[in-house]
C-alpha cells in the first residue's frame, strides 16, 4: 500500500498535455467532438492515473506549539514532509468557536456562528462561551427547509414539492448522502447586519459547478479519473463548512474518506478548556474529566489523525496519485485567542513555510484564505485568485516548529500587553499636558523665585520631552531584536523597547546636530522617516507585530503601514521639512525652499501609496492633504474653507486614480486600495465604510482615554502654543484680560519661525485627514499628539532663557521674542 512520501507527486503531465493537444488538433480539422457509440459527445478522458485525494482534518484550538516529535508523531511527521504555517482564525468577535471557524472556511469569509450559547442563563454553574453546533439530520421526510425558497432547486419533487429520499441518493457521491442542518436560520443570524458579506458553503459549491462544468466539456472531468467532483463533510464541524444557504449538505458521511469525493472534511473536535467549549476533545461523547490536561487532549487528537491517516492510505485506489493531507486549527481553544496551526502535506509541498497573497507574510496564512487556497490546489476557479505561496527551507523540523512558535509567541505577547502600552501612552500624554499648562501659566511660575525656576523647568520637561519622543519608534525597533525567544518573552519586550528608545535618544545627542534642540529633534524625526521607510520597502516586517502597529491576531492587516505608524511617519515628515525648509531659507536657498518639500513630499506620498509598500489609503490622502497646505502657506496663497475642501478633493482624486490601476491587476495581486475599488464597483463600499466607522467607535468605547488625546492636543497646540500669543490687547483690569494676561507668551516663541510653524500646520492637517479617512482613524490623532506635543516642548527649550515672567523683569512676553 502506498504511503504519503512513496507515491508519485505528479501526474505525467506532459503526456496528457501532448496526448490533449492532438485530440484537438484532430476534432477541430475534422470539426467533429469524440463521440460514443450512440452518437452523444463525450469528453475526452485524461490519461494517467487517478488523482489522490485531499483531506482537510480540522482540529480547533491546534496550534504549533502542540506538535512535539514524540507526544504527536503523526502531526510532527506531516510537518517534517509538508509545509506548515501559523494561522489567524479571527471571524468577527475576538476569539472564534470551532463553529465560527468551520462556518467561516466554508464561505472563505468572516462568519460567526449562532446561536449564541443560552446554557450560562440555564445553569450558572456552566460558564461555556462557545454554541453547541448542531449535527445535520439525513431523515429528509417531511423536513422543511430554513426558508421558504426550499434547500435546493428540486428536479423530482412529491406531492410536497420536496425532494424524494430516492433524489438525495442520486444527488450523492458513494458512500454520502444529503442532510440538513436543522435551525440553520439562527446558525446565521449573528452575521446579518456585521458588515462582512457570507457566501455560505462557497467551497463545496465551486468544487460541485467544477464538476458541473465539466460535464458539459468546458473543463476535463475529474469523475473519469475515479474521483467525482464533490466535498464530502464528516462531523458537525465539516457540516457547518460544507452547508449551503438553506443548512443543506449534499455530501454528508459517517466517514468522508471512503467516499469518491475529490475532498474531504473532518472534523476530529476541538482542543479546549470546558468552560469555554461545549464538545472539547478526548471523546466522541464530548464527556470530559475535569483534570484532564491540554497535553493529553492534543495526544488524543494526534492519536485520532494517525487512525484516519492510516484509513487514507487503505482506501487509496490502486496506482492513485499521493493524497493531500491538510491538519488546520479551525478555531480558539479558550477566550484568549491565539495563532493556530496549519500543516499541508503532499503533491506540490515541500518542507518549508505558506504564506498568502493577503498576508504577503512567510509563515502567516488566515482562515479566510484556506477555501480559495484549497480551490487552487484543485484547480477550481477560487473567488479572490488567493492561493498558497511557499517559502521552501533546509532546517530541520524542530528548527521550523521553533520559529513558528516564536514567531506566534510573539504576537501572543503584542496582544497581551497592548493594553498596558496604550495606557502607559496615554498617562505619559496627560503629563505632558499638565506639564504645558504649567509652563504657560504666569501665576504658577511667574511667583516669587519664578525667574531662576522656569528656566529650569522649561530645560528638565525638554530633556524629558526628548526621550519620550524616543518611545513610540522605540515599539517599532523592538523587532529588530529576537525578544520573543527569551523565557519571559514580556520582559524582553519590555527590554528591547526601552533599549531602542535610548539607543535613539543617544543618536540624538551626537554632534553636530546634538548640540541644538532643533538639531537632536530633527534627528529623531529624520531617524523616524529612514526606518518606516526602509521597513515599508522591505517588507514591514516591524510594522507587523509591533505594540504600535498591526498583530497577526487581531487580522485587520498583514502588511504596509498601519494606523499609529502612519501618524508618526506624518508628524516626521512636516516637522523636518519644518526644520529643513527654514535652514534652507537662512541660507538664501530660495527656489530649493519650494523643490525640496515637493520632492520629499512626493517620495513620502510613493513610500505610503505603493500598493507594494505602504499600501496605505488614507494615510496617503493625508499626506497629500499636508503637503498641499504646506505649499500653499510657502507661496503665501491664502487658504480658505473652499481651497481646503479642493486640496482635499484633488489630493482624494489621486488616490482613486491609484485604486483603480492597482484594481487593474489579477485579483490575487491587488494591494487594499485595488481591493477598495473593487468594492466601490461592487457597491460594497458603504458597507465597508460603515464597518469602519464601527471600529472607531469601538475603540472609543474600550478607549476612551485615547479618544481623550485628540481634543487636549487639538487645545495644546493650536490653542495654548500659538494662538492666544495673537489674541488682541485688553484692559488689564478686565476679567478677559487677566485671563488672557495669565497665558500670554511663554511657549509661542518656538512658533516665531514662520517656517517651521507651517510644518506643524501641515501636520496638524495631515492627522485631521487621516482621522475621517483611515480604518480606525481616531488612533491617527491620537498617536500623533503623542508625538507632536513632545516635539514641541523640547523645542521650546531653546527659548528656557525667553521664558521669565514679566513680574519678574518688567518686560512683556512679546518683547522678548528672539
Amino acid at each position: 500500500m502506498p504511503t504519503l512520501s512513496s507515491l508519485p507527486s505528479r501526474l505525467p503531465t506532459f503526456r496528457i498535455l501532448v496526448l490533449g493537444l492532438l485530440v484537438g488538433l484532430l476534432t477541430a480539422g475534422l470539426g467533429l467532438a469524440p463521440a460514443s457509440a450512440d452518437g452523444t459527445e463525450q469528453i475526452p478522458e485524461e490519461a494517467g492515473a487517478p488523482d489522490g485525494k485531499t483531506i482537510v482534518f480540522g482540529i480547533p484550538g491546534l496550534t504549533i506549539n502542540d506538535i512535539d516529535r514524540e507526544r504527536t508523531p503523526h502531526l510532527f511527521r506531516l510537518l517534517s514532509e509538508g509545509a506548515a504555517a501559523n494561522l489567524n482564525v479571527r471571524t468577527i468577535g475576538s476569539a472564534t468557536c470551532p463553529a465560527s471557524g468551520w462556518l467561516s472556511f466554508g464561505a472563505g469569509a468572516r462568519a460567526e456562528a449562532g446561536p449564541s450559547p443560552a446554557a450560562e442563563a440555564a445553569d450558572e454553574e456552566d460558564t461555556a462561551r462557545c454554541p453547541t453546533m448542531i449535527a445535520p439530520t439525513t431523515d429528509l421526510d417531511g423536513d422543511a427547509p430554513d426558508s421558504d425558497e426550499g434547500a435546493a432547486e428540486p428536479t423530482d419533487e412529491d406531492e410536497t414539492g420536496e425532494k424524494s429520499d430516492e433524489t438525495h441518493a442520486q444527488g450523492s457521491a458513494a458512500g454520502a448522502t444529503t442532510a440538513r442542518i436543522e435551525g440553520f436560520d439562527a446558525v446565521k443570524e449573528p452575521n446579518i447586519g456585521s458588515g462582512y458579506s457570507v457566501d455560505y458553503g462557497m467551497l463545496a459549491r465551486a468544487v460541485a459547478e467544477y464538476g458541473q462544468d465539466a460535464s458539459e466539456g468546458k473543463m476535463a472531468r475529474q469523475e473519469g479519473r475515479g474521483l467525482e467532483s464533490c466535498v464530502a463533510a464528516e462531523g458537525p464541524g465539516a457540516a457547518y463548512a460544507a452547508a449551503d444557504e438553506h443548512g443543506v449538505v449534499a455530501n454528508y458521511a459517517d466517514d468522508a474518506i471512503a467516499t469518491d469525493c475529490r475532498l474531504g472534511l473532518v472534523d476530529l473536535g476541538a482542543i479546549g478548556i470546558r468552560s469555554w467549549l461545549f464538545n472539547p476533545i478526548p471523546s466522541y461523547s464530548y464527556t470530559v474529566p475535569s483534570d484532564f490536561d491540554r497535553e493529553d487532549r492534543v495526544a488524543e487528537a494526534d492519536r485520532r489523525l494517525g487512525d484516519r491517516l492510516q484509513e487514507v492510505q487503505e482506501n487509496a485506489k490502486e496506482g492513485a496519485g499521493e493524497p493531500t493531507i491538510i491538519v488546520a486549527g479551525l478555531g480558539d481553544s479558550s477566550g484568549l485567542p491565539q495563532l493556530r496551526a496549519f500543516i499541508a502535506a503532499g503533491p506540490g509541498f515541500e518542507p518549508g513555510s505558506l504564506s498568502s497573497t493577503t498576508t504577503r507574510t512567510p509563515g502567516l496564512l488566515q482562515l479566510t484564505d484556506l477555501a480559495p487556497g484549497i480551490l487552487d490546489l484543485l484547480d477550481v476557479p477560487a473567488p479572490g485568485a488567493v492561493g498558497f505561496e511557499q517559502t521552501p527551507t533546509e532546517d530541520d523540523p524542530q528548527q521550523r516548529i521553533d520559529d513558528l512558535v516564536a514567531d506566534a509567541q510573539k504576537s501572543t505577547t503584542i496582544y497581551e500587553h497592548l493594553s498596558t502600552f496604550s495606557v502607559t501612552l496615554d498617562i505619559v500624554f496627560y503629563s505632558l499636558f499638565l506639564a504645558c499648562a504649567l509652563l504657560l501659566s504666569r501665576s504658577v511660575l511667574g511667583r516669587r523665585g519664578g525667574a531662576t525656576l522656569a528656566p529650569l523647568v522649561h530645560r528638565f520637561l525638554g530633556w524629558a520631552s526628548l526621550a519620550i519622543a524616543t518611545l513610540p519608534m522605540g515599539a517599532f525597533l523592538a523587532g529588530l531584536l529576537p525578544w520573543s525567544r527569551m523565557s519571559q518573552p514580556d520582559l524582553g519586550l519590555l527590554l528591547s523597547v526601552l533599549g531602542t528608545a535610548a539607543a535613539q535618544f543617544a543618536l540624538a545627542l551626537i554632534p553636530p546636530w546634538g548640540r541644538t534642540w532643533r538639531g537632536r529633534v530633527g534627528a529623531l524625526t529624520l531617524t523616524n522617516l529612514l526606518v518606516l521607510s526602509i521597513d515599508l520597502a522591505t517588507g514591514s516586517h516591524l510594522q507587523a507585530n509591533s505594540l504600535l502597529g498591526y498583530n497577526p491576531i487581531v487580522g485587520g492587516r498583514y502588511y504596509g503601514l498601519g494606523n499609529q505608524g502612519a501618524a508618526i511617519f506624518i508628524v516626521s515628515l512636516f516637522v523636518f521639512l519644518g526644520f529643513v525648509i527654514s535652514w534652507l531659507r537662512t541660507r538664501g536657498h530660495r527656489r530649493a525652499v519650494i523643490v525640496l518639500p515637493v520632492v520629499v513630499g512626493l517620495l513620502a506620498v510613493f513610500v505610503s501609496g505603493n500598493p507594494s509598500w505602504g499600501a496605505k489609503f488614507g494615510g496617503t490622502i493625508a499626506i497629500l492633504a499636508g503637503l498641499m497646505v504646506l505649499l500653499a502657506l510657502l507661496t503665501k496663497v491664502r487658504l480658505s474653507i473652499l481651497r481646503l475642501g479642493l486640496i482635499g478633493l484633488a489630493s482624494l482624486t489621486v488616490l482613486i486614480g491609484i485604486a483603480f490601476l492597482d484594481w487593474l491587476r489579477a485579483p490575487g495581486a491587488r494591494s487594499h486600495f485595488g481591493t477598495f475599488f473593487d468594492q466601490i464597483v461592487t457597491g460594497e463600499a458603504l458597507q465597508v465604510i460603515g464597518r469602519k466607522l464601527g471600529a472607531n467607535l469601538h475603540i472609543i468605547q474600550i478607549n476612551p482615554a485615547l479618544a481623550i488625546v485628540t481634543p487636549l492636543a487639538v487645545i495644546a497646540v493650536l490653542f495654548f502654543l500659538r494662538y492666544l500669543l495673537h489674541l488682541p490687547r485688553v484692559s488689564a483690569d478686565s476679567r478677559t484680560g487677566r485671563l488672557v494676561n495669565k497665558w500670554r507668551g511663554k511657549l509661542p516663541q518656538v512658533f516665531t519661525d514662520a517656517d517651521l510653524h507651517f510644518g506643524f500646520l501641515a501636520a496638524a492637517t495631515g492627522l485631521g485627514v487621516g482621522l475621517v479617512l483611515t480604518d480606525s482613524g481616531v488612533a491617527v490623532p491620537s498617536t500623533g499628539a503623542m508625538v507632536l506635543l513632545p516635539y514641541l516642548l523640547a523645542l521650546s527649550a531653546e527659548h528656557a532663557e525667553d521664558t521669565v515672567a514679566p513680574s519678574e523683569t518688567g518686560t512683556d512676553a512679546e518683547e522678548v521674542r528672539p
